[in-house]
């Protein structure tokens, strides 16, 4: 009988029958891997399970381990779950494997046993890395260029408390496996682990490589499965480092943690507003500080445009770095309809400083604001705060966490802001000065004045 023969796209896990020098889906070369029937053998049948009622489902309470860093705790929504797999991507050398190590480290101060599994490097090599962390721990042991079933075997015999893999990509499946990185081996992998993990009690890191599109081992398999997924990210012309939460069962999305990369390790920054503020000294146009919301902690960013003549006429350049593209484009619309002025024939540049991004309607009327002061060269008072969403009609509309983000810029010096009209009557909140806004005429209107 003739061996059935499947082709995979190890970017995005398109599967074929024939075989593709271009993947048909997403377009990348030579990313066709042949798998064949035995690549991956079915595990062991699980036992039959019954259904239980909740009600007679006893309560526990979940007691949370603390790594010590406190942004990665902050992240993770107050330290690590038990029995909880957590998923972090990065590209590669931006710190993921130092990150994990030095919490490892950490962890083995407090009495508890680390696997450490490495696909991508030898025991001699991480024994340097941890060296330089100043990391020599008896409770942290080394796996290295193994499978699956050597990772089950060690589990079992050493009974450590986290595993770590480092990383995804790399563990095979087992010994008679043609093609490890694969989405369907690590599917099948992954799945493996946590029914593992949850089974014994273990908690588990796993490490995802970045792919060209950005994504987490593919389409975002992996992401779906996990019970935590992180990003790692930084600028490696920068030692900032910025870790984010885009999914988490146990605590708040989008929650942030700034660490700062040096020779002894990562170290975390406690107040990173006043880090994104630090340039923030002179008065100049085109800038507004705005409180972006970071899971459930507000950080003051500083955004920053440039409008200028543009020299392609009729085609002039829009440009957005931290703030979606479509979405200033949209508040070009708006106040080339509503304020009449000709952005149409400007170059346009946005940037959010630091390497920050904002994902949140409230950044709307700050954003405006450094666009108009830009274009008109009007310098905003450099202690003013903008919050607001703009709507298609130019309306000013209110936003949630007011109070978290005013307090956030208070802490930091700041005592004037312009707020929503329907938000503007905040009497708790004392020496302050508050100028409302109920659509961009009164805010453009305002900003006029102080010219």
């Amino acid at each position: 009988m003739k061996k059935k023969v499947l082709f995979e796209c190890i970017e995005c896990g398109y599967q074929s029958p024939k075989y593709y020098g271009k993947c048909p889906q997403c377009q990348n070369w030579n990313s066709m891997v042949e798998l064949s029937s035995g690549d991956i053998e079915p595990g062991q049948p699980s036992p039959e399970r019954q259904a239980v009622s909740l009600s007679h489902i006893e309560e526990t309470q979940t007691k949370r381990t603390l790594t010590g860093l406190q942004e990665f705790d902050r992240v993770l929504g107050g330290g690590i779950v038990p029995d909880s797999v957590i998923l972090i991507g990065g590209e590669p050398g931006v710190g993921k494997s130092t990150l994990l190590l030095e919490v490892s480290g950490i962890l083995t101060r407090t009495g508890k046993k680390i696997l450490y599994f490495s696909g991508e490097e030898s025991a001699h090599q991480i024994k340097i890395r941890a060296k330089r962390l100043k990391i020599d721990s008896s409770d942290i042991f080394l796996l290295t260029m193994g499978t699956l079933s050597d990772l089950k075997k060690a589990a079992n015999e050493l009974k450590p408390h986290f595993i770590i893999i480092d990383s995804i990509q790399t563990l095979h499946p087992d010994k008679h496996s043609l093609i490890s990185g694969s989405i369907s081996s690590m599917k099948w992998a992954t799945s493996e682990i946590i029914e593992f993990a949850k089974k014994n009690g273990i908690t588990v890191f796993v490490i995802g490589h970045i792919t060209k599109d950005g994504s987490l081992a593919g389409p975002k398999t992996l992401e779906h499965m996990v019970d935590v997924v992180l990003y790692f990210q930084g600028e490696f012309k920068s030692d900032l480092r910025i870790l984010r939460a885009e999914k988490n069962r146990f605590g708040p999305v989008n929650e942030l943690g700034i660490f700062q990369m040096t020779g002894q390790g990562l170290t975390s920054i406690k107040d990173p507003s006043q880090l994104f503020l630090q340039h923030h000294s002179v008065a100049e146009s085109g800038i507004s500080i705005f409180p972006a919301m970071n899971g459930l902690r507000p950080i003051l960013i500083e955004i920053q445009a440039l409008v200028t003549e543009s020299p392609f006429s009729g085609n002039p350049r829009r440009i957005s770095v931290g703030f979606d593209n479509y979405r200033m484009s949209m508040l070009i619309s708006v106040i080339e309809k509503k304020l009449k002025l000709p952005f149409f024939k400007s170059d346009v540049f946005l940037n959010v400083t630091g390497g920050m991004s904002i994902r949140e309607t409230a950044g709307d009327l700050s954003v405006l604001s450094a666009l108009i002061s830009s274009y008109k060269n009007i310098t905003v008072p450099q202690d003013i705060v903008i919050i607001g969403e703009v709507g298609l009609t130019g309306e000013v509309r209110s936003v949630g966490f007011i109070d978290n983000r005013i307090k956030e810029a208070i802490r930091q010096g700041f005592k004037q802001f312009i707020l929503p009209a329907s938000q503007s009557s905040l009497t708790h909140i004392k020496n302050i000065s508050i100028t409302s806004v109920a659509n961009i005429f009164d805010f453009y209107s305002y900003i006029g004045k102080s010219r």
